[in-house]
């Protein structure tokens, strides 16, 4: 749920405000005259959406997610245990 602030509001309440989107993860949305104009977020969450607009606008990615899925639906995957059994006999034994 995010907090709701006027610009009068967050210059007054800046320090607590920042607080409270870095150490509790809320996000701030500031209004001017009564209307929504910005949000303050968490600095990693806001990069973390530009990762994933950027992956998301990648046809080459969103092509291996689609490809990744559907080999995930033929049953065509190996599980963890499988992977590290296989990696754990290409491994030389030391004499």
């Amino acid at each position: 749920m995010a907090l709701t602030v006027s610009i009068r509001d967050l210059r007054t309440r800046l320090a607590e405000l920042i607080d409270a989107v870095t150490g509790r993860g809320e996000h701030v949305i500031v209004t001017r005259n009564g209307r929504p104009q910005a949000m303050l977020i968490d600095l990693d969450e806001y990069e973390s959406m530009e990762e994933t607009i950027e992956l998301l606008s990648d046809p080459d990615a969103i092509a291996a997610i689609e490809e990744g899925r559907a080999d995930f639906e033929r049953g065509d995957y190996v599980t963890l245990a499988q992977f590290r059994a296989e990696h754990a006999a290409r491994r030389p034994t030391d004499p």
